[in-house]
């Protein structure tokens, strides 16, 4: 665990918190998970991050303003946020990694690959809303609204149809203390959320508060942003597109489909927004699963580079074996 002053050559610099598992031992060797909103980095349940760390270096970290990094009046655009993860990269001496990003940090981690493209080796967004495909979120519009609204009507909370940042919106009123218990009551259903009854889940659900009050971070996180269309089109790197079947989000999963070019999708069954946080042994080994076939389909690359290579090279007269040419 440490702790690194991120953008003060912006003027508006915060200590981030870290924490760093595994060694470089894969094909890729850097994945750094970025937590969403109102979370921190233990939402990356260690436990479950262990299988990975066995063949890479796993950095988590607290977003400004959360967990135990600094809380400055401004600086939470995601493009504020890509700009701290690229400085702690550098500090770190990060080259290049992979970006795991859960609703916000999925958000933080496009724009942070249409911005650094060369400091990303593949993606995954989990569960994040991208603005240039989905640009509102009302509680009118989610696939299972009728069922959904009636569950929170029943606990008191009286969603307006309209609010276009309905994820903040909830987020902000179940950190509420007079919530606590509707927290609880939501433990297991897809409107689960992450304040949970331990002291942690009550210091982060206060620190949330804290922060729409005190800072100009509503603004800056209800603000459009993200990449545009055409932006996403120009990412190269593959990206997995990972959401629970009871998103509210599902346009967002479409819409990176239709447009990046390598993505490769997956559904978790009867599963919504919170699903790494609520089932995380199945998240880990998914994604495992989309490094694992990234990896293999590096290899067939390369082998047909190699065997393409040899080919031209005996025509030429300037061949070589292929072992000399992965060596």
């Amino acid at each position: 665990m440490g702790k690194l002053y991120c953008n003060s050559y912006k003027g508006n610099g915060a200590n981030l918190n870290y924490r760093q598992i595994g060694s470089p031992t894969g094909q890729v060797a850097d994945v750094i998970f970025i937590h969403g909103l109102a979370a921190n980095l233990a939402f990356w349940q260690f436990d479950t991050l262990l299988p990975i760390s066995k063949t890479h270096r796993v950095t988590v970290y607290d977003l400004r303003g959360h967990g135990y990094s600094d809380m400055t009046d401004s600086g939470y655009r995601c493009i504020d946020m890509a700009d701290d993860l690229a400085d702690l990269m550098r500090q770190l001496q990060i080259k290049t990694a992979t970006l795991v990003g859960h609703s916000f940090g999925g958000a933080i981690a496009l724009e942070f690959v249409a911005k650094y493209p060369e400091r990303v080796d593949r993606l995954v967004i989990a569960e994040s809303r991208v603005h240039a495909v989905q640009p509102s979120n009302c509680a009118k519009d989610w696939p299972n609204a009728t069922e959904a609204l009636q569950k929170l009507y029943a606990l008191g909370l009286n969603i307006p149809a309209t609010e276009p940042d309905s994820g903040v919106w909830l987020l902000e009123q179940l950190a509420r203390p007079e919530w606590r218990e509707a927290r609880h009551l939501l433990k297991g259903s897809p409107l689960f959320m992450p304040f949970g009854p331990w002291g942690g889940g009550h210091r982060s659900a206060k620190k949330w508060l804290t922060l729409l009050e005190t800072t100009q971070a509503r603004q800056e996180i209800t603000a459009a942003s993200g990449p545009s269309t055409r932006q996403l089109s120009k990412i190269s790197q593959p990206v997995l597109a990972y959401y629970g079947s009871r998103s509210t989000l599902l346009k967002s999963y479409n819409g990176l489909q239709q447009w990046l070019p390598d993505c490769y999708a997956r559904i978790e069954n009867e599963a919504g927004h919170f699903f790494p946080l609520s089932r995380p042994k199945s998240f880990i080994d998914n994604i495992r699963g989309f490094f694992e076939t990234m990896d293999a389909r590096s290899n067939r690359q390369k082998i047909t580079a190699v065997k393409s290579y040899c080919e031209v090279g005996a025509i030429d007269g300037k061949g070589t074996n292929s072992k000399e040419v992965v060596a």
